[in-house]
């Protein structure tokens, strides 16, 4: 490891704080002023359409033009954006649509600036210290999940979202002051740009078909397109289902317990030797993933959402490292933007799915299928209890999924075998 890598880790820490605690406050604003799932659901889509539309411009974005560049302008962007969304809350609106056009802005630039250090990564470290850095990334995410959650659910009242944004565009500047001293030359092979405009739409399809070409990794591709849909199923209700059993302290809790389990589990895939193959160890946290998920789902109280969330979190960053240093070690240097792109494009292709039936499925089907059902309904109750059973079913179904998917998809040899 060395200087600019950790000068770059540091400033991505201060600034992922900062849009932490906006993403905390505008999820609380926005069930506060509609009280239902189906609303949140959709700014969760919002987020989640740039990564499926622009990933693959954005993966030759981040192989023809400096990285360091690409972070540095998609961090202005986020940072222009949320000054946008305090001019607005000023205002003392509510338009709905702001709020989904606000996510779609936001993590159009959340998006490139992730690619780009990703991207990156091959050229900040040295090979040996790939997963090592992976794992690093996900500390971020742990202390933003331990920190920001219960900072914003304490500050959201005395200071609501005004504040946050305030504090999320402090954060930023922060940021950048320590961003901008990483000499560029580090963050890719050459600094010579690179045009070929003739070759334009070739050279976007390259990444898809490196990837196509070997059986392995696109069944790994197609696996973590798949696992994604229910466990976002699942997380896209963590905050319906936690405000409607107390306030945002309580869900500020529930994250801070979570991001205490990413933060573990971080720590564990950082320091940990590798005892198994990568395959086989994606098997296991994949299968455990899902016993946590139905954890959530089987008593209607902060407790289990907590052990549920503890767990679920604790082997996010051990599934999510060990799978992004085998992308790396088998992609070569010059195609890391556009496969990095590429398989992120595919991999939340389905998550827009999971985003659009969570709120129908949560609000509708399951009242009508509990109303119209009475003994169906008293078996599950025997077995649930009572409480937010639209909420908790969603969970149960969907850990179940994820175990089937992850049994089905590694009894292939080719993904068994891939490392």
């Amino acid at each position: 490891m060395n200087k600019n890598f950790y000068s770059v880790w540091f400033s991505r820490l201060i600034s992922i704080l900062g849009s932490s605690l906006t993403t905390f406050g505008v999820s609380v604003w926005v069930y506060g002023e509609t009280g239902k799932a189906t609303p949140m659901a959709v700014t969760m889509l919002c987020s989640i359409l740039p990564s499926i539309i622009f990933a693959p411009l954005s993966g030759i974005v981040c192989d023809y033009v400096n990285r360091k560049k690409v972070i540095f302008i998609a961090d202005s962007i986020a940072a222009i954006t949320s000054l946008s969304l305090l001019m607005y809350l000023m205002m003392e609106r509510f338009d709905f649509g702001i709020i989904c056009a606000f996510n779609f802005i936001n993590a159009t630039a959340n998006m490139l600036d992730n690619n780009a250090y990703q991207a990156s990564l091959s050229t900040l470290v040295k090979e040996n210290d790939i997963k090592k850095a992976g794992g690093m990334n996900q500390i971020i995410d742990s202390i933003s999940s331990i920190i920001a959650p219960v900072c914003a659910g304490i500050l959201y009242y005395p200071v609501g979202l005004k504040g946050l944004l305030v504090i999320d565009l402090c954060t930023y500047v922060v940021a950048m002051l320590i961003f901008i001293r990483v000499p560029a030359c580090v963050f890719s092979d050459s600094e010579k740009e690179k045009k070929e405009h003739e070759k334009f739409f070739e050279n976007i399809l390259a990444g898809f078909q490196f990837i196509f070409s070997q059986r392995g990794l696109t069944l790994l591709m197609i696996f973590y397109a798949m696992f994604n849909f229910p466990l976002n199923i699942s997380d896209s209700l963590t905050e319906p289902l936690v405000l409607s059993l107390g306030n945002s302290f309580d869900m500020g809790l529930v994250k801070m317990v979570g991001g205490i389990g990413l933060f573990l589990g971080s720590l564990f895939i950082t320091g940990k030797g590798m005892k198994y193959s990568y395959s086989k160890s994606i098997f296991i946290s994949a299968v455990v993933t899902g016993v946590s998920i139905c954890v959530i789902g089987i008593r209607n109280n902060i407790y289990s959402i907590m052990l549920g969330e503890f767990v679920f979190l604790f082997i996010i960053p051990i599934v999510n490292t060990l799978a992004g240093t085998l992308w790396i070690l088998k992609t070569p240097k010059e195609l890391q933007g556009r496969v990095y792109a590429a398989r992120g494009m595919v991999v939340k292709s389905i998550i827009p799915l999971s985003y659009l039936l969570v709120g129908p499925m949560a609000d509708r089907w399951i009242p009508m299928f509990l109303e119209k059902y009475p003994n169906a309904c008293k078996g599950i109750q025997i077995v649930l209890k009572e409480g937010n059973l639209n909420y908790r079913l969603v969970y149960v179904l969907a850990g179940m999924t994820a175990i089937i998917l992850a049994l089905l998809f590694f009894a292939q040899k080719d993904l068994r075998k891939l490392d």
